[in-house]
């Protein structure tokens, strides 16, 4: 599909996965041109990959090619993206840095230049040297022939330290963030730090190639000054730094070209996968017609000590919502009251009787939930002790997270998580995990897959690290990025919403990844439909709203 105008691409809402473009002028006999990735609409997911194999892909392709073909490609393909997003433009500002990434921005600006009624272009070259040492032998023979072929179509580019930068920003229609790329190693420095403020401080759209200058894509972190992206063209392959962290929305559109190159042709497994929650959801088993309440799996919740009582009936709720067959809720607190009155269903239970009634059942039809509102009481982490010695699923939430941080790793608590033969699920906020793994938040935030993957090895457990891009990382080494979501689930009670799904899925599904996947997708995805809708969002509201997040998730795409 070509996309012509920019009215046209602002305002489609895109019902696939992807919209392709390849606007013949530019890329002549190309097969295809870069596609918007939607995440909130993957159904099939997509690989991250890490930069060692995006390097080795990019290295094998180069070398199978002709010369500077590889270079070729990936700037005709920004130059078509520009072209596409925003064919209106007559002021384009190119900032091409000294590597691979700035290589690419000087093609794409010689693509352009060739284009009847080319845009005015102007070239800035950042962290590049002096003129006299463009050229130079230290220099990729790749940027050098990607100078040559902008100098050939009439362009004339200029040092960032001879040019008055932040004017020409002031009087672009669009920039181009060609300055860094992969590889980032430390928070940049000189002009590079100083070209990067001044795009984050622009006033017009941003296309950034790769990722936003400043941006590791690998973490997903950000040392320093960033752009901040109206779109970012992916070239080979997805890194974590597009999906996970909170520098992910800087990417804005995700668009990706493969540039005929494939990370895994030579064995290369990716990092994690993005996105497939609904995929996941055909996992769970059907709902059907003959089907009778105990076979839909029993929720067993523990929580709610004095004062706390809401987080444990909000968990309650929404595994009763979201199709366990019984819910029973045991609370800490001797003087809350016997029944839900809003929701007469959940069976409250003491927490005695309901542990017998938990270990005679059939432990694979059973899931227990501890944490909401549990409090940090002796007795709360006496509670947690003897659900971790049961064989059936798990999941600890909230207050049974800081039970386990305030407890040595060597101590009972986390032999014993360790030791079950039914793994554990965490389900941790950046602070909670960062309180497990005896770090700080920040060192959470800088690199959310190392931190997933830390604490399910420490822990023996399957984690399930919350935030923007939830990450899930499994025992055995699978792992995961949630492609749903926004900020409407920063709100208290949300986190014990997903724990009672959570269970709810696992107490029904064999498969305990695809329930995770499952679960977490829907949470998020509710979200989402709810900004769709312009309604508000809250707990208790959120169960309803991930129910119609998944009657949407199961139509077809061409009705969505």
């Amino acid at each position: 599909m070509i996309l012509k105008t920019d009215s046209l691409l602002r305002n489609m809402n895109f019902p696939h996965d992807e919209i392709v473009i390849a606007p013949s002028e530019i890329q002549p006999g190309h097969p295809s041109g870069p596609r918007r990735i939607d995440a909130r609409r993957l159904r099939q997911p997509l690989p991250l990959w890490d930069e060692a194999a995006l390097r080795a892909a990019e290295a094998r392709a180069a070398a199978a090619l002709p010369a500077h073909a590889l270079m070729d490609r990936a700037g005709r393909a920004v130059a078509a993206l520009l072209r596409a997003r925003w064919p209106h433009a007559r002021r384009v500002l190119l900032l091409c840095g000294p590597g691979n990434n700035g290589g690419d921005g000087l093609r794409a600006a010689a693509a352009l230049a060739s284009l009847p009624h080319a845009p005015r272009l102007q070239v800035l070259l950042v962290g590049c040297g002096e003129p006299a040492q463009w050229c130079a032998p230290h220099r990729g023979a790749d940027w050098c022939w990607a100078l040559q072929q902008a100098r050939a179509a009439g362009l004339q580019p200029l040092r960032w330290e001879d040019s008055e930068g932040a004017a020409l920003l002031a009087d672009s229609e669009v920039a181009v963030d060609a300055l860094l790329g992969l590889g980032l190693r430390e928070a940049p420095r000189g002009a590079l730090a100083q070209a990067i403020a001044a795009l984050a401080a622009a006033a017009c759209p941003v296309l950034a190639v790769d990722l936003p200058s400043g941006l590791q894509g690998g973490s997903a972190n950000a040392p320093g000054a960033l752009v901040r992206a109206s779109a970012t063209l992916a070239m080979l392959g997805l890194q974590p730094g597009h999906a996970t962290g909170p520098h992910a929305a800087c990417c804005g559109e995700i668009w990706l070209t493969h540039l005929e190159a494939d990370p895994a042709a030579d064995g290369a497994l990716p990092c994690a996968l993005w996105g497939g929650g609904p995929e996941a959801l055909l996992a769970l088993p059907p709902l059907r017609q003959a089907a009778h309440k105990g076979a839909r799996g029993d929720l067993l919740l523990f929580g709610g000590a004095r004062g706390m009582g809401g987080a444990l009936w909000l968990a309650a709720r929404a595994g009763l919502a979201l199709g366990a067959g019984r819910v029973y809720a045991a609370s800490l607190d001797a003087q809350a009251p016997r029944l839900d009155p809003q929701y007469p269903e959940i069976m409250l239970r003491d927490g005695d009787e309901l542990l017998r009634q938990a270990q005679a059942a059939d432990a694979r039809d059973v899931c227990l939930v501890f944490g909401p509102g549990a409090g940090n009481a002796p007795a709360a982490a006496d509670w947690l002790r003897r659900l971790l010695a049961s064989p059936h699923a798990l999941v600890i939430d909230a207050d049974g997270l800081n039970l386990l941080a305030a407890q040595p790793r060597d101590g009972a608590l986390w032999n014993a998580l360790r030791a079950r033969a039914r793994p554990a699920w965490l389900t941790p906020h950046p602070s909670e995990a960062a309180r497990l793994l005896g770090s700080g938040t920040s060192a959470v935030q800088a690199d959310r897959l190392r931190a997933a993957r830390a604490l399910s090895q420490a822990s023996g457990a399957q984690v399930v690290l919350k935030g923007a891009g939830t990450v899930i990382a499994c025992r055995d080494g699978a792992t995961w990025v949630n492609s749903s979501g926004n900020g409407l689930l920063a709100t208290a009670g949300t986190g014990d919403v997903l724990s009672g799904a959570l269970g709810a899925f696992l107490a029904r599904c064999d498969d305990a990844g695809a329930a995770a996947r499952a679960a977490v997708w829907l949470h998020a995805a509710a979200a989402d439909l709810a900004m769709r809708e312009d309604s508000a969002l809250r707990a208790a509201t959120l169960p309803e709203a991930m129910l119609r997040a998944w009657a949407e998730a199961c139509r077809p795409p061409s009705s969505l």
